[in-house]
């Protein structure tokens, strides 16, 4: 990046910024496997054709998922994102209803380690499985503790318009809480697609003309119905978040969607966001994507789309958020002039969980072999890997598929970040791969990158 992030005009807030939480004690259930192999689909249509200017920006540690909020404020360093919405992973439906991912009272504890970047976004789902009235009790006791943006996740729940949520979503007028909801497609099974159509969002907006509706993702692949909806209810607000990628990688369709939004309900109702899921890497290319993005003079002729100004983008960065939850969005919150009064009522400065004094400084690392699990797209494959490692130099070999494939001139940091490349002997001839990922008390956690897909590598 040529340009300092926090000069650049635009206050930045995400609306949607997951936390993941410890998934070992949950791994085991049919359901939870099933979302993750989805994720790992939804990483080809929103990172294929990535340009090159993207994958020299992303470095190492945002290709590798961590639950700690200190990397979520790395990244938001990096990218000069201003304010993030910490929003906890339920997922109930993945565990047969069981247990959640992470809980608000995790997100909480994390707002608190950067009161001035963060703040909390409930999540209030499932809220028919649960009951309405533990929604609600819920709902108002974060509000007393000064939360003002909540999240519904319906796809595990019911359909947006049921009627038996009306009781909740009169209360949430009433408390003048913005409500985001997620809508258009389930990206991630066995979450339902017929509970998140956008056309249910015109029930809930007319009945309540009051509650601020914020719907993630833009309706997709359902953007021209939410455009409609969004048309004759100014309620609703249109959330970019997950496709802001695509400006990068497919800028005609993404020129399509951000198109089309502006021509039905103009640039004061659309939000910018990234849908983060514990990647720097989600965060760097939303925040790039709409940076320098211009809708082609082709499409403006073609189709009468308005070429996009600065001052749509800061609307979109956000202008519009700002307002809907009270954020001052004229000083920045990062750089040397950064304000840093806390964002969240009652919310002391609390010391992090990991404390800077046991930070590890040197990477623990050894000449040894190491058992692995490779997620390809034919399943979980056993290999190995043996790293040598001399300073900061690494080499090795990796064992897979009944083949060994020898590489050099890798790198260790004292972090414990590692990058290096070769080649993996396969039926179909050689495939070339460039690694990185984090060696770390003799764990490792890798993604590989190849023409063929990207490979996840994890210690057994």
């Amino acid at each position: 990046m040529n340009h300092n992030v926090w000069e650049d005009g635009f206050f930045k807030i995400d609306p949607e910024c997951h936390i993941i939480g410890d998934m070992e004690p949950v791994n085991h259930y049919p359901g939870v496997q099933m979302w993750w192999r989805a994720i790992d689909g939804i990483m080809r249509p929103t990172l294929q054709c990535a340009p090159e200017s993207l994958l020299n920006t992303i470095e190492p540690w945002e290709m590798t998922k961590s639950t700690d909020p200190e990397n979520i404020i790395r990244a938001m360093d990096k990218y000069g994102v201003d304010v993030a919405c910490l929003l906890p992973e339920s997922m109930m439906d993945t565990t047969g209803y069981s247990s959640r991912w992470c809980t608000n009272g995790d997100a909480w504890k994390a707002v608190q380690t950067h009161p001035d970047r963060f703040i909390i976004e409930p999540n209030l789902s499932p809220i028919k499985q649960r009951g309405v009235k533990n929604a609600i009790w819920e709902m108002e006791y974060w509000m007393d503790k000064g939360a003002k943006i909540f999240k519904y996740y319906s796809p595990e729940d019911t359909y947006m318009n049921d009627p038996e949520l009306w009781p909740f979503y009169k209360r949430a007028e009433e408390l003048g809480a913005v409500l985001c909801m997620h809508t258009g497609f389930s990206w991630v099974p066995p979450g339902k697609s017929k509970y998140c159509h956008p056309t249910q969002l015109d029930d809930v907006a007319r009945d309540f003309p009051g509650l601020k509706i914020v719907a993630f993702h833009m309706g997709y692949p359902y953007t021209d119905a939410l455009n409609m909806v969004a048309l004759g209810h100014p309620n609703v607000y249109l959330c970019l978040s997950l496709l802001v990628p695509w400006a990068l990688t497919a800028p005609y369709k993404f020129a399509h969607i951000l198109g089309e939004a502006i021509r039905f309900v103009g640039p004061d109702r659309i939000i910018w966001g990234t849908d983060s899921a514990g990647y720097g890497a989600q965060i760097g290319a939303a925040s790039l994507g709409l940076l320098d993005f211009q809708i082609p003079e082709e499409l403006q002729w073609k189709y009468g789309y308005l070429p996009l100004s600065d001052e749509d983008k800061r609307k979109i960065f956000g202008s519009n958020l700002g307002k809907l939850l009270g954020i001052d969005t004229t000083k920045r919150r990062g750089g040397e002039n950064a304000i840093h009064d806390s964002l969240n009522d009652n919310t002391p400065k609390i010391v992090l969980t990991t404390p800077p004094s046991a930070i590890k400084k040197d990477a623990d690392v050894m000449e040894n072999e190491y058992e692995v699990s490779i997620s390809t797209p034919m399943g979980e494959m056993p290999g190995k890997i043996v790293l040598n490692v001399e300073g900061a130099s690494l080499s090795g070999i990796i064992s897979f598929m009944k083949n060994d494939n020898v590489f050099s001139d890798g790198s260790i940091d004292a972090d414990g970040n590692i990058a290096f490349k070769g080649d993996l002997k396969t039926t179909m001839g050689k495939i070339p791969y460039t690694i990185s990922g984090t060696f770390m008390n003799g764990i490792i956690n890798a993604i590989a990158i190849t023409k063929m897909g990207d490979l996840k590598i994890k210690s057994k």
